[in-house]
């Protein structure tokens, strides 16, 4: 579920100021003043591209110019948009400033107090709202008021300039003014209120206490409908991100006819226990089972929900399948282990420490751990200095037990295997599955790697698969029309979050099956606005193309057919190099690009293509190498170089050398003596490749702060130094290497 609606702005101003706003003869006494003086200046000028984004500042600026009844009806222009679109919270959007308007047009009316008023207006729009949308409504009144101040008083110090202020800071400026106002004046009412609501249409339990047989405690949230009759099928959420606001989303849950229970894992929320990720699921989710089938409002049948950890948790639970459980939809499940996270095929990903801290520094979720500016400079000043991966937490200012723990299992061995099913054990998942992923999912890997290993040891596993243009939020149901600077078909946009709940109405209520899904695998093919499916995902290697990398007279092609000479592609990286972080840092790696990174790797290219042909599946193939070191990590990144001169990333590869043959093993290779690696566990893509296009092949040696670096001793990456980089790194691709793509006519 969406907790923020997020509207990025386009801004079309054009007056003698240009893209300012003069505040010469403003009353600059009061923030209220400042405010009222630039909300009258917009709402004659403001222009803007995007219907969503203009209605929603007009409605904005004319409530702080008290011009309710025009500010209603912007309100409810931007609501008729968003009914168009299907969004889910259309006619709860903006009701806090509804209830507002109204509260105060009939405040001036009446002589009623205002909080008598405002209570009538808010219980007249709430019974107006779905139970889904009063679930949503809840999200409106969550608003950090101290924030909005600190915000205010930001953009008043260091946006103003010259007596003037550009047009986006100035609506920024308006909006939170015009939510904090509201804020302060109703939002603890409005929260009260909708406490007593809750109350007649819900029983929540929000600190139950399960004891585990080893002594450990968890705590859970337990939401039940009281309009619906008992008992009831469950709804199992386990979480690593406690949140207060978590219950809304049972709410949710329990409102399209389930119980639902939200399991905070071992540690979190009112737990006792150390917060330990991924290494207790597997007999804490059966234990929370046990506990709610035995519940008076639980009928015995339980099905799995969530995204990323909570993905993953399902398939922890699957490992030891309690009988109880029906089904599971893991959403971009986390591969735990080498296959995805921590390691993306055996190596580190520094990113590792950042989500730890993230989840291990409360028992509540700590969002400040997650920004992204605090974490890049302790990337960068590991990269800089030098210093063993290993130290990296001790540069982000403390030991980080867990991170230490992952450190000493590289390889993916019985740590790992511990958590999920491993390789018999898919064999006895006999529970329908639904899993869904995108094909810029971070936990693609994940995803498709449990699907994989369930049909490859249960040949008859009820598995299905939903995958399409989204990446990690977008696979959980936020779909994201721009992804990444590309915009997604139509038809990819699907209500992710219906097809769930029919899903769950499908396995524990007997109705039938959600009619998107048509077979085992549903994949949408980005640039034909279609849909496709099929039952087998080896369906997708029976026709291929072959490339070979081939260096001809210093051009670096892809070519059909292999030339005989014994030929090779040369690079050198310098390890001690370090003056290259900002721009690493810097990268973005969007769906399209105007340019590439073409430093520390080789660029192939096909000649352009005659006809346009599809491409749906995983690219795989053999770089066959020399190295002066032990050791190598390398990527293979392949792109649609397009007509209009764009770049369209298709796929990405990164994998350890002395990995590549066996996950569970390293075997180091021996210098100036040829070695093979073979790509695989790449993304899955499905994209029509246009006529007069080309396939570019990027493939290079990672050097980079996000991720460990191996310096090729072939001693533990993670200890390794820059002392340990000494001549550079010469790696040789010899003209037998070659990338195979699925295609379809």
């Amino acid at each position: 579920m969406n907790k923020f609606f997020i509207i990025y702005f386009v801004l079309i101003f054009q007056s003698i100021y240009c893209q300012k706003i003069s505040l010469n003869g403003a009353d600059a006494s009061s923030k209220e003043n400042i405010a009222k003086y630039l909300a009258n200046q917009l709402t004659d000028n403001y222009k803007e591209k995007d219907s969503v984004s203009y209605y929603d500042n007009l409605f904005r600026l004319n409530m702080i110019n008290e011009k309710n009844d025009l500010a209603l009806f912007y309100l409810n222009s931007l609501r008729s948009i968003l009914i168009k679109k299907n969004s889910a919270s259309s006619n709860a959007t903006g009701s806090q400033f509804e209830v507002y308007i109204n509260t105060v047009k009939k405040t001036k009316e009446s002589s009623s107090n205002f909080y008598e008023i405002y209570e009538e207006e808010f219980n007249k729009k709430y019974k107006k709202l779905t139970v889904k949308e009063q679930n949503i409504l809840t999200q409106n009144f969550e608003f950090d008021t101290k924030k909005a101040e600190k915000d205010i008083e930001e953009i008043l110090l260091k946006k103003i300039k010259n007596d003037s202020i550009e047009i986006k800071d100035a609506i920024q400026l308006c909006r939170k003014y015009n939510s904090l106002n509201v804020a302060k004046k109703t939002f603890i009412q409005a929260k009260n209120l909708l406490k007593k609501l809750d109350k007649e249409n819900f029983t929540v339990y929000d600190s139950v206490k399960v004891i585990t047989k080893d002594h450990g405690d968890l705590t859970l949230n337990v939401v039940v409908y009281n309009k619906i009759p008992k008992p009831q099928s469950t709804i199992l959420i386990n979480t690593i991100y406690s949140d207060e606001t978590n219950v809304n989303d049972a709410k949710g849950y329990a409102s399209a006819g389930y119980a639902c229970v939200i399991l905070n894992t071992r540690g979190k929320y009112l737990s006792t226990g150390k917060i330990e990720p991924f290494e207790h699921e597997a007999e804490d989710i059966n234990e929370v089972i046990n506990w709610i089938i035995k519940q008076p409002w639980s009928n015995g049948k339980i099905g799995m929900i969530g995204g990323s950890y909570l993905g993953f948790s399902q398939w922890a639970a699957t490992k030891k399948l309690h009988p109880a459980l029906k089904t599971i939809i893991p959403q971009a499940p986390v591969g735990i282990g080498t296959m995805d996270f921590p390691l993306n095929n055996n190596v580190f990903t520094s990113y590792a420490l950042r989500w730890l801290n993230y989840v291990t520094n409360s028992k509540m979720t700590s969002y400040e751990d997650f920004d992204e500016e605090k974490w890049n400079p302790v990337y960068k000043k590991w990269y800089e200095t030098g210093k063993p991966f290993k130290r990296l937490d001790s540069i982000g200012g403390k030991t980080n037990e867990i991170f230490q723990r992952w450190l000493t299992h590289p390889s993916y061995d019985k740590y790992w295997q511990s958590m999920v099913p491993y390789k018999k054990e898919f064999s006895k998942i006999n529970i329908p599955v639904l899993t869904i992923t995108g094909y810029y999912d971070s936990d693609q890997l994940g995803a498709l790697y449990y699907f994989k290993e369930h049909y490859k040891y249960n040949r008859h596993a009820d598995h299905f698969l939903i995958i399409g243009p989204y990446d990690h939020a977008g696979a959980q149901g936020n779909i994201k029309k721009q992804l990444r600077g590309y915009t997604i078909d139509k038809t990819a946009n699907i209500d992710l979050n219906k097809i769930c709940i029919d899903w769950f109405d499908y396995v524990l209520k007997g109705k039938e099956k959600p009619a998107f899904i048509k077979d085992k695998i549903n994949y949408q093919v980005m640039g034909t606005d279609l849909w496709k499916s099929t039952n087998y995902i080896d369906n997708f290697d029976k026709n291929k193309l072959k490339f070979y990398l081939e260096n001809a007279n210093n051009t670096l092609n892809l070519t059909t057919s292999q030339n005989k000479n014994t030929n090779f592609s040369s690079l050198k990286v310098d390890f001690t190099d370090r003056k290259d972080a900002d721009e690493l840092l810097a990268l973005k790696y969007n769906v399209i690009e105007n340019t590439l990174y073409n430093k520390n790797n080789l660029i192939f290219s096909t000649d352009a293509f005659d006809k346009a042909f599809e491409f749906s599946g995983n690219f795989t193939g053999k770089l066959i190498f020399t190295i002066n070191k032990k050791d190598v990590d390398l990527y293979a990144y392949l792109y649609e170089l397009m007509p209009n001169g764009k770049y369209f990333l298709l796929s990405t590869y990164l994998g350890r050398a002395s990995y590549s043959k066996n996950s569970e093993q390293r075997k180091l290779i021996t210098p100036n003596k040829k070695a093979t690696v073979s790509i695989y566990n790449n993304e899955f893509v499905s994209k029509k490749i246009g006529k007069g296009s080309r396939l570019v092949l990027v493939v290079g040696v990672n050097k980079s702060p996000l991720w460990q670096i191996n310096y090729g001793t072939g001693k533990d990456v993670s200890e390794e130094t820059i002392a340990d980089a000494k001549e550079p790194l010469e790696i040789k691709w010899y003209n037998d290497s070659y990338i195979e793509i699925p295609v379809e006519e």
